[in-house]
Order: structure tokens, then sequence, then C-alpha cells
């Protein structure tokens, strides 16, 4: 048999894709200082961000099932006609309600975007390549997160407001459009099946939902979706709220800090990605934690900024060493039916804590400071890691044979 390659025209696209969605929700990375600026108190604006995720959240629990390849064209074409219009009415828009209206439209668009790549992108890896194919996606989800935050800052003294970045950073999706036809017609070519090389008849989306109710429920499964969570739970509430940190402790060019680890990450995730098919993922996962909590701890003590890039540099290696091991720990617990299914879910467990995390760290915030808040980031990373060390799902793992 060949050897499958994963630097080919289907799975480059994907990313590309995956790049453009996200860095439409990286623009809004200064999204509460903008809303508090318009009126709203920190619990608002809080709530205003994560009712983006929350909507993506309920989409990829009820819908994801429905997304096949033969669908995905059009799941596409849909999510960035509303991306557009959103990024349109942020323009004009100021009005609580109004605006809660927007973010679910907005959350809607990208989850149709992002549920039909990963459909796809589930149906085109080597099973014995999981941990390099999702460590080199994962770059695409992570340059966004660097780009976006220090382009924001340069671009600020020429717009009035933050909300021309959402605008054009929506209308970057449109040739996803074209992208997205062409590949889904070739990966179809390679496919025994249309939707994702599968029996119809044992898809997840034609068995009843106690039978996807107990795949969820499998310790190995649900242990990552949680653990998964509290990722990004603590990613987001970084990236949402560390610019209001920033400015109390008067550092200054706060986008240079994600630019700092997203670099390393970057970075992280290009060399080492044999490393995460060779090297033990509890391991990878724990180290992950425990760094990533080192970190919150350093925020805490800092005085002097000229600190602030060695800190996001160790941020860059705590969250740099997270995804790809919990990614690729799901594909290879899964039931092959289930695997694409079970690839939407981390994506709903990445939404729901894209929505505790700006909005439980607003409340916190508003309750105690940022110190508080800041104080139980560690304790949640601590724990995460003692919980994933408990539950160990890779020892559910099956051998998989490589065939060269």
């Amino acid at each position: 048999m060949a050897k499958k390659t994963l630097l080919n025209f289907e799975f480059l696209s994907l990313c590309v894709i995956t790049f453009l969605a996200l860095c439409n929700v990286a623009a809004f990375y200064n999204f509460h200082l903008y809303l508090q600026h318009l009126g709203f108190l920190g619990k608002q604006a809080g709530f205003l961000i994560g009712l983006y995720s929350l909507t993506a959240m309920a989409l990829y629990l009820f819908a994801s099932k429905h997304i096949t390849i033969n669908n995905s064209i059009t799941c596409v074409f849909s999510g960035i006609v509303l991306v557009v219009c959103c990024g349109l009415a942020y323009l004009f828009v100021e009005n609580f309600w109004l605006l809660g209206l927007v973010r679910i439209a907005n959350g809607a668009g990208v989850f149709l975007v992002m549920a039909s790549t990963m459909v796809m992108l589930i149906a085109i890896i080597p099973p014995q390549r999981t941990g390099m194919a999702f460590s080199l996606y994962s770059v695409a989800m992570l340059l966004p997160y660097s780009i976006m935050p220090a382009v924001s800052e340069m671009i600020r003294p020429y717009v009035d407001k933050p909300t021309f970045v959402y605008l054009g950073t929506s209308l970057l999706l449109l040739p996803a459009i074209k992208i997205m036809s062409n590949i889904r017609t070739r990966i179809k070519t390679q496919l025994p099946d249309p939707d994702a090389g599968t029996d119809k008849e044992e898809s997840p989306a034609s068995l009843d939902s106690g039978a996807r109710r107990r795949n969820l429920m499998r310790k190995p499964v649900i242990s990552i979706l949680i653990v998964n969570a509290v990722y990004f739970t603590i990613f987001s509430a970084l990236f949402y709220l560390f610019e209001g940190f920033a400015v109390q402790r008067g550092i200054q060019n706060a986008g240079l800090f994600f630019s700092a680890q997203m670099g390393v990450m970057i970075t992280i995730r290009f060399i080492g990605g044999r490393i995460f098919d060779t090297v033990s993922k509890l391991i990878l996962v724990i180290i992950a934690f425990l760094v990533t909590g080192a970190g919150f701890g350093l925020l805490l003590l800092i005085r002097d900024p000229a600190w602030i890039l060695p800190i996001a540099a160790v941020f860059g290696v705590g969250m740099g060493l997270c995804v790809p091991p919990l990614n690729s720990l799901m594909y290879l617990v899964s039931q092959p039916k289930y695997r694409g299914y079970n690839a939407n879910m981390m994506m709903l467990s990445i939404h729901f804590g894209s929505f505790v995390g700006p909005f439980a760290g607003s409340w916190i915030i508003d309750a105690g400071g940022y110190d508080s808040f800041l104080v139980c980031a560690i304790f949640i990373t601590m724990g995460a890691a003692g919980l994933f060390l408990l539950l160990n799902p890779e020892k559910h793992v099956q051998p998989i044979s490589v065939v060269l």
C-alpha cells in the first residue's frame, strides 16, 4: 500500500479554511474592552463574548451529526454568508439584545464552516499519522491568535473602531467557498462511500440518541472531552481578558504577548510533530497543564512589564503541548464510525470552554480583581493535570499497525 502523506492539496486546503475562519474569531480579542466602551458592565460583556461559543456549542451537540461530505459545500456557503452579514452588523449594532442576536448568528456561521472542515479532515487522516496530523492542523488554528491581536493594534490608529477589523476578517472567508468545492470533489473520489467512508446505516446521524450517548459516556471519550474543555476555558479566558490585565499592570502592546505565545506554540508543533506520535500522550498533557499553571503563577507575581514576553513563552510551551495529544487520543480511542462525530464533540468542548472562560472570568474579576482570576486559573490547571492522570484515557488506546 502506498504511504499516505499529509502534505497534499486536500489537507493543506482544510488548514487554510480553518485559518481564515479563526481569523474572524481571533479578531475579537479586544471585544471585551470595546463592549465596556459602549457602556456594558464587565459581566454583560463577558456574556456577549461567550454567547458566540454557547451557540456553536449547542449546534455541535445537536446539528454536527447531520453534516457530511455531501452537504459540506452548502454548509460552508451558508456559514460564510452568516459571518459576512454579522461583520456588517457589528458596524451599526450597539444595543445589548441586538448584539446578542449578532453573536448567535456569528457562532452559527463559524460552526457551519468549521464542522464541515472537520468532517473532511477526519476522512483523509491516516490512522498512524494522527499525532502529526493534528499537530499541523492545530498550527492553522493557532496562527490567527498569533497574528490578529498584533494586526488589530497596528490598524487601530487608522480605524474609528475595531468593528471594521471584524468586518475585514469576515470577508477573508469568501475564497473558502471555491476551495471547499474543489477539495470536496477530490475527497469523495478517494473514498468508497461519500459519507466519510463508512456505511451510511452505521453513521452517527443514523444511530439513535442512546447509541450516541453511550459513545460519549465511554470513560476515555468523556475524560478527554472534559480535559479539553478545561484547557480551552483557560485559553479563552486568558485571550479575551488579558488586555484588561495589561492595562491595569501598565503593560504596553498587549498583542505582542499573544504573538510570542503563539509563536512558541507553533514552533513546538512544527518541530515536535513526531513527538506527538512517539511520546506518551498522557505525559504530554500533564506537563502542558503544569507548565501552564506555572505561567499563571508568574503573571500573578509579575511587577516588571519587561518579563511579559518570557512569561508568554512559558504559556507557549504549556499550551503548545496540550491540543495535539488530546485530539490524537480522541481519534485513537473512538470507534471508527464515531471518529468524525467525536471530533466535532471536541469542537463542542472547545466552545464550551470558550463560553465559560470569558464569562466566568469576568465574574471573578468583577468580584475579586485580576489576582483572584489568576489564582483560580492556577488551581484549575493543577486540578486538570491530576484528573487526567487519574482517568488516564491512554490505556484504552488500541495498537495500530503502521503500513509503510
